[in-house]
């Protein structure tokens, strides 16, 4: 059996692909993404085909952005995934790198759960 790091990191391939379809079938039907609700686009993501979603609101909300994961780790039930993102703004044109944490729980070999946390939420929110 995977432990929870694996199976994020399979995810996290498959998300990178933009293979939807392989990530949805990898999520609970329960599934949640929880984004801090101060960002724009924050709050909580429901069902098998939220990953797509919030990934397209995420990029939309910037001029560019872009995802560098550092490191995938986890035991039974939890993984974490150590990542930069650096975003443009639309609205000044700056450009700066956050470091986010993202902790997903699996139940049942599915992830069900994925919580966004990210260094500073008030500059994100401050440049978008």
């Amino acid at each position: 059996m995977s432990n929870a790091g694996e199976l994020l990191a399979e995810i996290y391939r498959l998300a990178s692909a933009r293979d939807w379809a392989g990530v949805e079938v990898r999520c609970h039907p329960e599934f949640t993404v929880y984004e801090p609700p101060s960002i724009p686009y924050g709050g909580e993501w429901k069902g098998r085909d939220a990953l797509p979603r919030v990934a397209a609101a995420m990029y939309a909300a910037w001029a560019a952005a872009k995802v560098e994961i550092h490191e995938i780790v986890g035991g039974r039930d939890w993984g974490v995934v150590v990542l930069s993102l650096t975003m443009t703004s639309k609205r000044t044109g700056n450009s700066f790198t956050q470091t986010l944490c993202e902790a997903g729980r699996f139940e049942d070999g599915l992830l069900k759960e994925l919580r966004i946390h990210y260094f500073d939420t008030a500059e994100v929110a401050a440049e978008a």
